[in-house]
């Protein structure tokens, strides 16, 4: 499998993706520019047969409907996702595995919160995350059909059951400003820091590449129980919150990254 990444220049930072085997059969995957994807498709002499949206936003949703009437294939969701999106959507359930070509197989995971019918789609080691989760953080739960709560046990529960050695495609770049929240919320972290100094441009992003467990070092969602973590937030929201319940931990996280 070869993978095509690339950023979409837009406000919101937004990567694309194009999946392609040996055959030139391709998968999208949240396409944004209609015209952006088919000049890529063109230009790599690639046979779009699947497009794979993560959640109904029009970031990632937004193109769907234009591109299937064009080249005419299905779009894969989930059915919260469908009921949202303008799309003629082929359902796909948690778990389930669709198979394009031979060498092109993708797992639905459901990842609700950021919307209610969030997805992720796992492929050849890849995970690629939607608004779910980012390079150094996670998406907001701002926006109708968000539940912070089902935010919360996506990353309590559902995320820690996939393999860690995943490496994660999420939906933006945003690697450099999570890291900054990241120290924010504990400054002694040389890891996140590491990590950090190395983010100096948009190409470094393009480069940025990490697997779920390494995300445990350094995305403060996924490091609840860190003492340190605690600590620190207890300083900065005046809530002692040494010994709360990791839920509490992640509403806190969230709500201080939302007003930072």
């Amino acid at each position: 499998m070869e993978l095509l990444r690339w950023q979409a220049g837009n406000s919101l930072k937004n990567y694309q993706y194009i999946l392609n085997d040996s055959e030139k059969n391709a998968v999208l995957i949240d396409p944004l520019h209609a015209s952006e994807i088919t000049s890529m498709l063109g230009r790599f002499s690639l046979r779009a047969r699947a497009i794979f949206i993560t959640h109904e936003h029009d970031d990632h949703a937004g193109a769907s409907a234009a591109l299937q009437q064009q080249i005419n294939i299905p779009v894969y969701t989930t059915q919260n996702t469908a009921e949202r999106i303008s799309a003629r959507s082929t359902i796909v359930a948690d778990g389930e595995t669709i198979k394009i070509s031979r060498d092109l197989h993708l797992t639905c995971r459901l990842t609700p919160g950021h919307s209610a019918g969030h997805a992720a789609y796992e492929c050849n080691g890849f995970l690629f995350s939607g608004d779910c989760l980012f390079h150094g953080g996670c998406g907001h739960c701002r926006l109708p059909g968000a539940d912070i709560e089902e935010h919360y046990r996506t990353f309590s529960e559902r995320l820690v059951r996939l393999t860690p050695d995943l490496i994660l495609m999420p939906g933006h770049y945003y690697a450099a400003r999570n890291l900054d929240f990241s120290l924010h919320v504990e400054p002694m972290n040389t890891r996140a820091r590491t990590m950090r100094e190395k983010l100096t441009c948009d190409a470094d992003e393009m480069a940025h590449q990490t697997t779920i467990k390494q995300e445990g070092d350094y995305n403060p969602f996924l490091r609840l129980s860190n003492r340190a973590l605690r600590l620190r937030l207890s300083e900065l929201t005046g809530r002692n919150l040494r010994e709360a319940a990791d839920k509490q931990v992640f509403l806190e996280l969230r709500r201080l990254r939302d007003s930072w």
